[in-house]
């Protein structure tokens, strides 16, 4: 969990995103990716200023947290006039799978002049697609196919074609290949002649690995597909490269990304790595991923995460944010999603910690599995909380109500001390029924 911070606590890290010095900004980069949720408001703040290097490095980190709030600002930052701000905008916005990511990236690839940018937005649309968004293929598909379109565009559109069923993929291939541009119809005819991605030794998984750090996205997302087809050494690799990387966020997402995709297939290597992975960011993927393929054995083991990386109970805070925090959150979130409730006393002594925060993900696992002894310390938790986080905690309360069927005047509320009674109150007060209209005067 976070301790409470300085006020200027966040707000200092994110002054080090604008250092000329390259690890001051990683430790900085690094340290507002694990303290997560807590860092967004002020992230987008920093938005709306005027230092490019800044925003150059709050965006990719509001893309790796993953927090709702971020996605607007982002859909701004299209708009802005610079156009590095917003290629960067768009390669982040990249990372929020939804139809409102979708449609803004959509309007940029029409509007958009400057090719590079234009480029971000295809790349965007490709990731929106594999991540579910299936009206994103359209707009690659009326640039991969349109003759009078930038070259260029075009072959950066066929990292679409991989991500195609079989006999969608050969259709556009059949046409490609008899395509004006030469390059496009040489590119059509090789991938209409390859066959299964052979085998690939140690050497060849060890290119793949290092390429996930490429700043090329054909490079890394290409990387990121053959690993997938790899065996059971490229998830040990992957593991190995993201915990020597454990201070670059953008690495560790990537090789999330391989992991997810190499699947149920390599359950044993990610349980072992559960087990002795200590780094905060490779470890939070790890959990991020167990929770994506849903395997029972990973599920499982997230209890023992919980166990190994929560404080000792008699210990003393030495700095003002748990490097923890939302590995123990997300290990809680993953399991409460199929109703479990295992490690319910860790869960619990955590949110009655008067001199902690609560993270996102945390609240999220109480939603779905709380009961009514935790009202009181959500109660708790809603006095030291900032307006944000106090709105997810009065909607969790009302829904434990609801789910639980718990009267608002149950007796046990009322042994509640009167701080926390008019806490109850002001939440319930907020869901009550609406006033009746006034009549119209004729």
């Amino acid at each position: 969990m976070t301790l409470r911070p300085r006020a200027t606590e966040v707000p200092e890290l994110i002054r080090r995103l604008g250092s000329r010095r390259p690890r001051q900004v990683d430790r900085a980069r690094a340290r507002l990716s694990i303290i997560g949720s807590h860092s967004v408001a002020a992230l987008i703040v920093a938005l709306e200023g005027d230092n490019n290097r800044v925003r150059t490095h709050a965006m990719p980190l509001l893309a790796l947290i993953q927090d709702a709030r971020g996605r607007g600002p982002l859909v701004a930052m299209l708009l802005d006039r610079d156009p590095r701000m917003r290629e960067i905008a768009a390669r982040c916005l990249a990372r929020f799978p939804s139809p409102e990511a979708a449609s803004a990236l959509g309007r940029l690839l029409r509007r958009e002049k400057v090719r590079d940018v234009r480029i971000a937005a295809i790349e965007g649309l490709v990731e929106q697609y594999d991540g579910g968004q299936d009206d994103a293929v359209r707009r690659i598909l009326d640039v991969l196919l349109d003759v009078k379109e930038d070259p260029k565009l075009r072959a950066t559109s066929m990292a679409l074609l991989p991500l195609l069923r079989p006999p969608a993929r050969r259709a556009v291939l059949r046409r490609l290949r008899t395509d004006p541009v030469e390059d496009i119809a040489r590119r059509a005819v090789e991938l209409e002649s390859e066959g299964d991605p052979p085998a690939r030794d140690r050497s060849g998984i060890e290119t793949l690995v290092k390429e996930l750090a490429s700043p090329d996205y054909s490079a890394w997302n290409e990387a990121v597909h053959r690993l997938a087809n790899a065996g059971p050494l490229a998830a040990e690799r992957v593991v190995a490269e993201m915990r020597r990387r454990a201070g670059d966020p953008e690495y560790c997402t990537r090789a999330g990304m391989a992991l997810k995709a190499l699947g149920p297939k390599r359950v044993r290597v990610l349980a072992e790595a559960l087990d002795t992975v200590d780094e905060p960011l490779p470890l939070q993927v790890l959990v991020e991923v167990a929770g994506v393929i849903g395997e029972k054995p990973l599920i499982y083991r997230l209890k023992n995460v919980i166990e190994r990386v929560a404080p000792p109970a008699d210990s003393v805070a030495s700095s003002r944010f748990d490097t923890m925090q939302r590995v123990r959150a997300k290990a809680h979130l993953e399991p409460a999603r199929s109703g479990s409730r295992v490690a319910i006393h860790d869960r619990q002594s955590s949110h009655d910690d008067g001199d902690r925060r609560l993270p996102v993900e945390a609240l999220a696992a109480i939603e779905r599995i709380g009961k009514k002894d935790e009202i009181p310390l959500l109660l708790r938790a809603y006095l030291r909380e900032d307006p944000f986080m106090r709105g997810r905690i009065a909607a969790v309360v009302r829904g434990i109500l609801k789910r639980e069927r718990i009267r608002r005047n149950s007796v046990s509320f009322r042994a509640l001390p009167v701080e926390l009674r008019r806490v109850l109150e002001s939440i319930l007060a907020r869901n009550g029924r609406r006033p009746p209209r006034r009549k119209r005067q004729r």
